[in-house]
């Protein structure tokens, strides 16, 4: 006869059986916890001063929708660099002179953290649309216009637009207000 420990049956189970089931199920309701038995990579830390944060990415990178995107995608589980990706397009007001890249990212951010995953999850829909209502209000209470070439006072849907910010240094003196007004906005919407 075996020891009592591992062949108590229970039907056709073994308590030691019964006992990894168990642990197991436990184990996987945890998700995202496991980290601290060295199943799975810790989340990845949010910048603390996060509009801080996406106006030195912007300084590096001349782009506002990514400076913003990457901030925060990390910890919302996508990684900067498939953020840097996403939102490369953004910037310049989607190289048109439209939107602000800084207002692209964030909206990227809320859909992100709040967007549906199924058709049919209206409450999804109703929680981004309410945040993203939000956020372009701030945005437009802080700086009157949503769009880069209004922003920036040159049309950014033209090589000319864009040479003329250049010359007039808009990128290094406007631009981080409104990557930091971004991230600052997000952070009050954000929960």
């Amino acid at each position: 006869m075996q020891g009592q420990t591992d062949k108590t049956s229970f039907g056709n189970w073994h308590r030691r059986d019964l006992l990894k089931l168990c642990l197991g199920a436990g184990l996987v309701t945890l998700g995202q916890p496991l980290f601290f038995l060295g199943c799975t990579s810790p989340p990845p830390e949010s910048p603390t001063n996060r509009p801080e944060h996406a106006v030195d990415r912007f300084m590096k990178s001349m782009n506002c929708s990514q400076a913003v995107l990457e901030t925060y995608a990390p910890a919302l589980g996508m990684p900067a660099s498939m953020a840097r990706r996403v939102a490369t397009a953004m910037a310049g007001g989607m190289g048109m002179g439209s939107e602000c890249g800084a207002v692209t990212g964030a909206l990227m951010v809320i859909g992100l953290k709040y967007g549906k995953t199924a058709d049919t999850d209206q409450q999804a829909d109703k929680a981004t649309f309410q945040r993203v209502a939000a956020f372009l209000d701030q945005f437009k209470a802080r700086h009157e216009h949503l769009g880069c070439s209004q922003l920036l006072g040159v049309d950014m849907g033209t090589p000319e637009g864009i040479k003329e910010a250049e010359k007039l240094e808009l990128f290094t003196t406007r631009c981080p207000a409104y990557v930091r007004s971004a991230a600052e906005i997000l952070d009050t919407i954000l929960l």
